[in-house]
């Protein structure tokens, strides 16, 4: 077998899609297998048996989270007793786009639906067509989660992190719409820039509702924050932000350029106050370094934070929450290996 897809019929793109798997059978035929995963307990099974049969391509049907979530659990799977002792690489994993921003397939320059790209890439195989492909930088990532006053240790894996301040609290803003997408992150900024001149002074006493946009997104996370063995100062940080690989948010805004060196992350952390971070924009916008006083802007292997006070961390790793955390630990993880996989038009089912 040489291609393995998973799709979630409870996804918000799938939901008014019951065919939704037999139609990529359809398009994948005889060179693959598609199961309907619908729950994260239900990827574990499916993707043992891709192992098995020794599918080559594992494919996604979704975005950013879709993709974390296989990797996750391949990895987990790939250290179990039965697949340990065969020195099993990670098959190559592929996003078929279709999600709120796929910034992952983006950045290798996959391009198409999940219809076009899975067909483009049975075609190549069928033809014995040489199937382009690269390596990203991953970030492992250790945790310790409170399950009813219990702390609980986890590993997951993953690309990009908004663990505390503007940008966990941006995500909260972006999730709230209906249909997130591009559209939606530029209203979510107008938003907080609209808001801010009334949050920031004393006209929030006055016209508190009109503030409160702002106010929610300029709250700062409490937690402890080292990066590289550095310990920073303080324990209230408006910003925490990591990945392993340059983030393009539905071309309105760009970061982390310095994760793009092999093997290394690039941290945005600190304390800059909301009008130092209102004045880095339109470095956003540009991809450009964050600058300003409390900015910390640095490549680096390691970043670790620790939740302090009574509230717990809550980060979203690759557009995925990760609720009651207490601890995190971020280290640059395995390189991935995704094919670049080209299809402009959809394929006919």
């Amino acid at each position: 077998m040489e291609i393995g897809v998973i799709t979630n019929p409870n996804s918000r793109k799938n939901r008014n899609r019951p065919d939704r798997a037999e139609r990529l059978q359809r398009i994948v035929g005889g060179m693959g297998e598609v199961h309907q995963t619908a729950s994260l307990e239900s990827i574990k099974p499916v993707l043992r048996d891709f192992l098995r049969k020794r599918a080559r391509y594992w494919v996604a049907d979704g975005g950013d989270g879709a993709l974390h979530w296989m990797l996750r659990s391949g990895m987990e799977v790939l250290q179990e007793e039965e697949f340990a002792d065969q020195a099993l690489a990670l098959p190559m994993a592929l996003p078929t786009k279709g999600g709120t921003i796929d910034f992952v397939a983006n950045n290798v320059g996959i391009e198409g639906d999940a219809e076009g790209i899975l067909a483009e890439l049975r075609s190549q195989l069928e033809h014995g067509a040489h199937v382009e492909e690269t390596e990203v930088d991953s970030m492992a990532i250790d945790g310790v989660r409170m399950e009813n006053g219990v702390e609980v240790p986890f590993r997951t894996y993953g690309f990009a992190s908004a663990a505390g301040g503007i940008g966990q609290r941006f995500y909260a803003k972006y999730y709230e719409a209906e249909d997130p997408n591009p559209r939606t992150i530029v209203n979510v900024v107008a938003k907080a820039l609209a808001s801010s001149p009334i949050a920031l002074s004393p006209l929030q006493r006055i016209m508190p509702k009109l503030g409160n946009y702002a106010k929610d997104m300029f709250q700062p996370t409490s937690c402890t924050l080292s990066v590289d063995g550095m310990k920073l100062p303080g324990d209230q940080f408006t910003g925490v932000h990591i990945a392993s690989m340059s983030i393009n948010l539905g071309n309105v805004l760009r970061f982390f350029g310095k994760a793009e060196a092999r093997g290394m992350m690039n941290a945005i952390v600190g304390t800059p106050s909301p009008w130092s971070i209102i004045k880095n924009i339109p470095r956003m916008a540009r991809g450009g370094e964050m600058r300003g006083r409390g900015i910390l802007d640095r490549a680096c292997r390691e970043l670790i934070m620790e939740a302090t006070g009574d509230e717990l961390l809550a980060p979203i790793i690759d557009g995925e929450y990760y609720r009651d955390v207490k601890k995190l630990a971020f280290r640059v993880g395995p390189r991935v290996r995704i094919p670049k996989v080209v299809a402009v038009k959809a394929a006919a089912a």
